[in-house]
């Protein structure tokens, strides 16, 4: 049976974050693939805040997927990249002895334990093997409710791919990946002819029994290439070791990366030990002055001092390149982000590229240099006149209100029944008028804001201006600033500049209404690395952070509209709303690196985005696009539905045309 990991990605990561307490993104193997790192035997690893697993999986059932996210996981919990080797040193007395290998201090822990053997491709892959047992024999004990899970999934890999006779080195290993499965120990030693697994079995049983730190899977590890030692030999003389992806693997960089958290600590407290010397620095200087130095002799604080600044700046460099080097291994990660997968729309097989594109949901990061009061300012300068316009809407919750003091129309049922009540000697009810009162307006609107590395464009550019020196067969370097130019001129306003603030008025304005409204921002790199940013929640109120966060608004990378209309398009219908309203701004086409099969087509990019505009109407969302590129008619007629496209010519009346362009929407 095939299972596909589209089909329970969304309650695998509701799994994988009630395990450990934290969320991971659910990746393919596939996205892993063009790095220089390798996935392992298992196919399936644990890297930063992702968990990478087999697109499609053969397995009885969709349990398989949570055994191998649980094992993943579990190397987290158990210890596995808290490996040291200074400790498994002290505790492994078995440990060969230095082989003279060339190290480096960018080597990890793993690696250096490695190098001790002769042939360290396989120390890795034998160490990979006992870890798993140790990792499967803690789960069952702490997560006893995956035992039934387990074994079935066990039993379904034997029954696919059964032990076959041991001959040499690899049959071996491949009897030993059986074993770890549950394999018989008895057939399995019936079928070697080698008699290696003797002793090997043994060892596996004293892991199962006894599971303890991943310094007594390091153990393991040793006595078993005692009892392949003679094999190795033989095998070497036929051909090198096919096991390269374990040497390299997610658990050799993972243990990196968790060691660069300790070198971090200890940069740290370098840099308290030197404030605290240059804060003394002063007395002992008058100390020296007292003992009598002679002039350009170093006391020995200084002599100490000097040796600790290079140290440091050493482990500063280390610190700097080693994080290079992880993150160009584990690529780049999302701590604070949860990815979505949508479906994308290939026009030209007439079909989706299921799960294609995934989208990182993330919190804007507010810009620390932002002056907020001038944005401030802004609203409060603004928020009259487009409150007063917004304010003209016809709420969608009117209703009338019948028996009252006073209103706009007389309540007839009311006038005739007071009429009674007069002739017939009563005291008649004054409330006889009825009014339509607004009842709360049910919408809630979502603004995309395009952040693409175009909005970092003026608004106006203006021509850089020569004076009559100048020589025209010689013009000034593009970028550079005129001679001539006010050296104190103000930047020039960008559209970055005026979405920003257009969103900043809308805000004040539709705080005042008290509509349902979302403030978000798209970019990425990649079908596999799409951003979208959260401004404001239709939930939050507007806030000093909500202020912040717009304000942090930046130019980033491409412009994959597609995802990012069916993210915003998702998030509006969870909100519940009656009226749901997005509405797209935007300084050009739809494009992206891989936007199509070849890069500079638009028409893929075009076709995809208009899909996705379809899509969000259908499921009762009205969309709208607002474009400031004036060329935006050629595409955007073709892109949006009828009447539901504006382009602006002047960048500068976008807070204008949105103010309009939503009165219309939800009038």
């Amino acid at each position: 049976m095939s299972i596909e990991l589209a089909d329970v990605e969304a309650p695998l990561a509701l799994f994988a974050e009630g395990m450990a307490g934290r969320y991971f993104h659910i990746a393919p193997t596939s996205e892993f693939a063009g790095r220089r790192l390798q996935l392992g035997t298992d196919q399936s690893a644990l890297v930063s805040d992702t968990l990478y697993l087999p697109e499609r999986l053969d397995a009885p059932d969709a349990s398989a997927y949570r055994v191998l996210a649980l094992q993943q996981l579990g190397h987290l919990e158990f210890g596995t990249y808290a490996f040291d080797f200074a400790e498994a040193q002290s505790r492994l007395p078995g440990l060969p002895a230095d082989t003279g290998k060339q190290s480096s201090a960018r080597m990890s822990d793993y690696e250096y334990f490695y190098q001790r053997f002769p042939d360290p491709t396989l120390a890795s892959r034998v160490l990979h093997l006992c870890e798993r047992i140790r990792i499967d024999a803690l789960m069952l004990r702490h997560y006893p409710g995956i035992d039934r899970h387990l074994r079935r999934y066990h039993a379904h890999l034997l029954q696919r791919d059964p032990p076959m006779p041991v001959f040499d080195l690899t049959t071996a290993l491949y009897a030993l990946d059986c074993a770890t499965l549950g394999a018989d120990a008895a057939q399995l030693e019936a079928m070697d002819a080698t008699g290696a697994l003797a002793g090997c079995h043994a060892i596996i049983a004293g892991i199962r029994q006894a599971p303890g730190d991943v310094y007594q899977a390091a153990d393991a590890c040793i006595r078993l290439l005692d009892h392949l030692a003679p094999l190795l030999h033989q095998h070497q003389a036929v051909m090198p070791l096919p096991f390269d992806e374990e040497l390299n693997g997610p658990a050799t960089w993972m243990q990196r990366e968790a060691r660069l958290d300790d070198w971090r600590e200890d940069l740290a407290t370098l840099d308290r030990n030197l404030l605290a010397i240059e804060i003394l620095e002063g007395d002992e200087a008058v100390a020296g002055d007292a003992e009598g130095l002679q002039d350009g002799e170093l006391r020995p604080e200084d002599i100490h001092l000097a040796a600790l600044q290079q140290e440091r700046d050493t482990l500063a460099r280390r610190v700097d390149m080693e994080r290079s080097a992880i993150r160009d291994a584990l690529g780049k990660n999302y701590p604070n982000a949860r990815s979505f997968r949508y479906d994308e729309w290939d026009y030209l097989t007439h079909s989706y590229r299921r799960r294609w594109c995934r989208l990182f949901e993330q919190r804007l990061e507010p810009d620390a240099n932002e002056d907020l009061h001038a944005l401030q300012a802004l609203m409060r300068r603004h928020r009259p006149r487009v409150q007063k316009q917004l304010e003209l809407i016809k709420p969608l919750g009117y209703q009338r209100v019948y028996r009252v003091a006073d209103g706009d129309e007389l309540d007839f049922n009311a006038v005739i029944q007071a009429r009674q009540d007069r002739l017939a000697g009563q005291s008649p009810d004054e409330r006889v008028y009825s009014r339509r009162e607004r009842v709360q307006r049910d919408v809630c609107a979502a603004f995309l804001v395009d952040l693409s590395a175009s909005t970092d464009d003026p608004v106006n550019p203006v021509p850089p201006v020569y004076g009559p020196e100048d020589d025209d067969d010689e013009l000034p370097d593009v970028g550079h600033t005129s001679p001539h130019a006010p050296a104190d001129e103000p930047p020039p306003r960008r559209i970055i500049d005026v979405q920003r603030d257009a969103m900043l008025i809308m805000s004040a304005a539709l705080e005042g209404i008290g509509d349902s409204y979302g403030i978000y921002g798209f970019s990425g790199y990649g079908h596999d690395c799409v951003e979208y940013f959260v401004a404001k929640e239709p939930h939050e109120r507007f806030s000093r952070a909500t202020l912040a966060a717009i304000a942090g608004m930046k130019p980033k990378r491409s412009t994959r509209m597609g995802p990012a209309i069916r993210h915003g398009a998702r998030k509006l219908i969870d909100s519940g709303c009656a009226m749901k309203v997005l509405i797209i701004i935007s300084d050009g086409f739809p494009q992206d690196s891989d936007y199509g099969p070849q890069r500079g087509d638009h028409e893929y990019g075009l076709q995809d985005t208009a899909r996705a505009l379809r899509e969000a109407q259908e499921k009762g969302v009205e969309t709208f696009c607002i474009t400031v590129d004036r060329s935006g008619h050629d595409y955007l007629r073709r892109m949006c539905p009828d009447a539901r496209y504006l382009v602006i010519e002047d960048v500068e009346d976008l807070p204008e045309a949105l103010t309009k362009v939503y009165r219309t929407l939800t009038g």
